[in-house]
């Protein structure tokens, strides 16, 4: 690291309105930041000047030359609550030679609340633009500042988005000299230049020429390919509550104080704990009637106010409201089962697909969500949940690290993984195919793991009619009538049950003598990845399953095959399996079907084996069987 002590006057970019600004035309641009970009970042500069342990400025000024409609940086959105108050956004529009367009007006920043579906009062509130300009390309500025009087965290920096390159950006924090600043360049070999100005320290970033990196699908998440700085602080200060975030265990401790006190229930419903628990004779019967007993008497519900963000409603509080969000519900959940005499850690974790990567090595929160963890069970608890079975957290909580928020502080860990035995959909299908065409499909099926989590979602949260809307969208048969549907799942097993019977019109297409039929019109694979041949990336398969079908097909009478693909078909490979084998007995052709989809990282040169193994996959369950009449 690159240590000075000098004095930087840092001056914070000022907008000249109503004038052009030539060193942002198009024709500027150097040809290899053009490479894989939809836009260029021709000028970032970002303060964020701490001045006490929790009260600080943030300032962002920034300009983006913008070449199509795919990119995003036409938009400015902006997050703020009483505790972190925003000043006003300003902005300017220019077209390719850099000449002025217009200003942004008043009325296109447009302020709302930031409330969602779950939540009944939030204070978070979002500013946000979004440019309605189309004359590409054109350069769009934004500047803004934002006051904090909470700071739980810093503000790191990403340096661009994927399909965006940088040619000219800077970040700069001003701290006490009692606050110790770590940082972290991830993807960016880059120190900051370390200086004093005015008592403050100072830690300055400059970068230029970042070229663009490319979005491509099925790769890593966007934290282990873009480039970023992290930034966290010694010492920290949030309303009345101050931490540290020297290491993850001092974060848990702050965790704690959070927490301290909120665990306690009433000495009626600690009564109810022991008349519930009475006749559990095992530690896990306990579990999961308790975790029932939430589940029929709680529902989620979020409140964000100032620290409440971090920090749950005590448990009497949930008690009595028979409500609560991630962090309450988890909370109550942690003092049902104190009474019960069983140990319960809180887990700070990352809910949803594409979580960013928690390092061991590097303190730095990007938690959305609170699980809870019973350690005696190594059980898991999603306690947001009115259907989850007991011990099953879901695919967008799995196989990710997370923060057990235990008494000697917090302690990385890492969730379950849902392996290809957890992950199955097994169908039995019979088929009675017309003369003409016609058939009646009855299908029996059991699904597990991650491929029940839809229709547990619809059974606990849909209507009926809802349910049948939606599977009519996602039977793959052709057009075809619903007759009857049935869709249950288990309480205690992540396991959904699915038996539908349709009536297809034109299961079979005829000509002549002759009938075509789909041997899997039922299952079929059909999502093949897009082609890519110059492929930079990793391959990322997040999950493993299996499917299994037994398809039989009822002929029509006086019908024989004339042709079909092989009795015996395999494939196998390092990113999966797959066979199908035909047998005809009279009448009846069976097809058993298995198909096995494996997680893994695979190097970028494998891309178009990878792909070509879905290919074969697809082309197998498109085979088509042919009878003829002889009569």
């Amino acid at each position: 690291m690159q240590k000075i002590t000098f004095i930087l006057l840092v001056t914070f970019p000022v907008f000249l309105f109503s004038q052009n600004k030539k060193e942002y035309s198009s024709l500027l641009i150097p040809p290899e930041l053009r490479e894989n970009s939809n836009a260029v970042v021709r000028r970032q500069q970002i303060e964020f000047n701490v001045e006490t342990l929790g009260k600080a400025v943030f300032k962002e000024y920034r300009a983006v030359t913008i070449f199509n409609e795919k990119s995003n940086y036409d938009k400015m959105v902006v997050h703020y609550d009483p505790s972190n108050k925003l000043g006003r956004i300003k902005g300017n529009v220019y077209d390719a030679m850099g000449n002025l367009v217009r200003e942004i007006e008043k009325k296109e920043i447009n302020d709302q609340s930031n409330i969602d579906a779950a939540s009944i009062y939030t204070d978070s509130r979002v500013r946000y633009i979004d440019v309605d300009y189309t004359d590409y390309p054109y350069t769009v500025e934004f500047e803004y500042e934002m006051s904090y009087t909470n700071l739980l965290f810093y503000p790191g920096w990403q340096v661009n988005e994927f399909n965006a390159s940088v040619q000219l950006a800077t970040f700069i924090i001003s701290l006490p000299p009692n606050i110790q600043l770590y940082h972290k360049s991830v993807n960016l070999d880059i120190e900051p230049i370390v200086g004093n100005q005015k008592g403050s320290q100072l830690f300055t970033w400059n970068i230029e020429n970042v070229n663009a990196v490319k979005y491509e699908p099925f790769g890593p998440v966007a934290s282990e390919l873009l480039p970023s700085v992290k930034v966290s602080p010694s010492l920290f200060e949030a309303e009345n509550y101050s931490g540290s975030m020297s290491s993850w265990s001092d974060f848990g401790h702050f965790m704690n104080k959070l927490m301290a006190g909120r665990d306690e229930l009433s000495p009626a419903m600690k009564a109810n704990v022991k008349e519930l628990t009475a006749e559990a004779k095992k530690d896990r019967e306990k579990i999961d009637i308790l975790y029932r007993y939430m589940q029929k008497n709680m529902r989620y519900v979020s409140v964000q106010l100032g620290i409440g963000g971090w920090q749950p409603f005590d448990a009497m509080y949930v008690e009595a409201n028979k409500y609560g969000d991630c962090k309450a519900l988890s909370n109550y959940m942690k003092a049902l089962l104190k009474e019960a005499g069983i140990s319960a850690y809180p887990v700070l974790t990352y809910r949803g697909y594409n979580p960013p990567q928690i390092a061991e090595d590097f303190t730095k929160p990007a938690f959305n969500h609170m699980l809870l963890h019973v350690p005696s069970e190594d059980y898991w608890l999603e306690c947001t949940s009115t259907s989850d079975p007991p011990n099953y957290i879901g695919s967008d909580n799995a196989d990710r690290n997370v923060l057990l928020i235990t008494e000697a502080g917090g302690q990385i860990a890492h969730t379950p993984k849902y392996t290809t035995s957890d992950n199955l959909k097994a169908n039995i299908v019979l088929i009675d195919i017309q003369e003409d065409g016609m058939a009646t499909v009855n299908l029996s099926s059991k699904r597990k793991g991650l491929l029940q989590e839809w229709h547990r979602f619809a059974k606990s949260y849909y209507s009926e009619e809802d349910i049948r809307k939606q599977m009519i969208e996602a039977i793959p048969l052709p057009s075809f009538t619903l007759d009857e549907l049935l869709l249950n799942v288990s309480a205690d097993t992540p396991v959904a049950e699915l038996n539908y019977t349709a009536t297809v019109q034109r299961y079979a297409s005829k000509a002549g003598k002759r009938l075509f039929i789909p041997l899997n019109a039922v299952n079929p694979f059909s999502d093949i990845p897009p082609a890519n041949e110059k492929r930079i990336h990793p391959i990322l398969a997040e999950h493993s399953y299996l499917e299994k079908d037994s398809i039989v097909l009822h002929l029509p009478i006086g019908y024989h095959v004339e042709s079909m693909p092989p009795a015996e078909n395999f494939l196998e490979s390092d990113y999966g399996n797959y066979s199908l084998h035909i047998f005809q007995d009279k009448n009846n052709l069976t097809v058993l079907r298995t198909f096995e989809v494996k997680a893994g990282r695979f190097h970028a040169r494998e891309y178009q084996a990878w792909r070509d193994f879905f290919k074969e996959v697809a082309k197998f369950d498109g085979s088509k069987l042919v009878l003829v009449n002889k009569t």
